[in-house]
């Protein structure tokens, strides 16, 4: 991923964390965009960084996995309309012989 692309997701994310710590009377719709856009970036970040650290091609993954690479490709720059379940990060990770983690702070 492009520098200027995580510059942009934490942006958001820093605007839309700013949003709701402003305002006590937050609305859910603007709670689920900013939790959208939390979780994008987070799933971008957890996603570059495997496949970074993975030793295999993204053809690799898919034969392991069975995701298409265009589907982890996407999730990876940010670009994912649907976003990613839990299982899918689930998968990825075991493909990569990894473990994957979820923490609430």
């Amino acid at each position: 991923m492009m520098a200027s692309e995580t510059g942009y997701a934490m942006r958001n994310v820093s605007a839309a964390e700013r949003h709701i710590s402003d305002d006590a009377n937050i609305d859910v719709e603007t709670l689920r965009a900013a939790a959208r856009a939390v979780a994008k970036a987070e799933v971008s970040d957890a996603v570059t960084s495997a496949l970074n650290r993975y030793d295999g091609s993204l053809r690799d993954l898919k034969d392991a996995s069975g995701l298409d690479p265009a589907f982890v490709s996407k999730l990876a720059r940010g670009l994912n309309k649907q976003g990613a379940t839990v299982a899918s990060l689930a998968q990825i990770a075991l493909a990569m012989n990894k473990s994957l983690k979820i923490t609430i702070e």
